[in-house]
């Protein structure tokens, strides 16, 4: 099953961010099996990052919980809120979407 995955970051943790990102996008890529798509959310004015949005294949809720709890984001604790639903791909655009980041 697909999940939808939204992090929000914590006030003032942009530093935070920045310096864990490259051990992050490490853990992506070692996942990149489960990943449907993952970025970052920005800020109103699309310059800076503040979440994170991921859409994860997992069993289930409890195995993506798991993986969640594997990136290091979370374990240096960069999230505010978190919210995840199930979700089904019904329509996709090839063109649609911006370059790899």
């Amino acid at each position: 099953m697909l999940y939808y995955v939204h992090r929000l970051d914590k006030q003032g943790h942009l530093e935070l961010r920045l310096k864990t990102r490259p051990v992050h996008l490490e853990y992506l890529k070692a996942n990149a099996h489960r990943l449907f798509a993952a970025g970052p959310v920005l800020t109103p004015d699309g310059k800076a990052p503040c979440g994170s949005l991921l859409l994860v294949e997992a069993k289930d809720e409890a195995e993506l919980k798991e993986f969640l709890a594997g990136d290091p984001y979370d374990k240096v604790g960069l999230f505010d809120t978190l919210t995840i639903q199930p979700w089904r791909k019904v329509f996709s655009h090839p063109e649609v979407g911006g370059p790899p980041g």
